[in-house]
């Protein structure tokens, strides 16, 4: 089977695309000094190492959790004012987890029963159901 022209363009073009974000986004963070990037880092409650993984981050990585967050009925604006730094959490561990494929696959098909098995934000999303299911009482 041949794959269209056009498909491969579009491919390769999203891929240049996808390393010349993750290469600008690098790059503003080289432009910090070593005191800067760790105040950056302490900040988001990383490490510099963790906020250099993150700056190589696509934009589209956290798109997993904030379904995730809906499937567990959950606002990330009111998760945002209620408990920020658990938010910060839950987007650091996803941002760095090694079951994305696996997780978009589900996502995908609307399966939420498995995440238990893989996800390492799943306890803490199931804590905070469970936390707004007892504030609405």
């Amino acid at each position: 089977m041949l794959i269209p022209s056009a498909t491969i363009r579009a491919f390769v073009g999203n891929l240049a695309k996808r390393f010349r974000d993750a290469i600008s986004r690098r790059g503003e963070l080289q432009r910090c000094d070593r005191r800067e990037i760790e105040s950056i880092a302490r900040e988001l409650n990383v490490s510099p190492a963790e906020l250099g993984a993150l700056a190589l981050m696509p934009s589209h990585s956290l798109a997993p959790l904030s379904k995730r967050l809906s499937h567990a009925g959950l606002s990330e604006t009111s998760l945002s004012a209620s408990h920020p730094e658990v938010l910060r959490d839950l987007r650091r561990v996803c941002s760095q987890c090694p079951s994305k494929a696996r997780c978009a696959r589900d996502l995908g098909r609307e399966r939420r029963a498995t995440p238990s098995k893989y996800c390492p934000n799943e306890q803490t999303l199931q804590a905070l159901a469970r936390e707004a299911v007892s504030a609405g009482c």
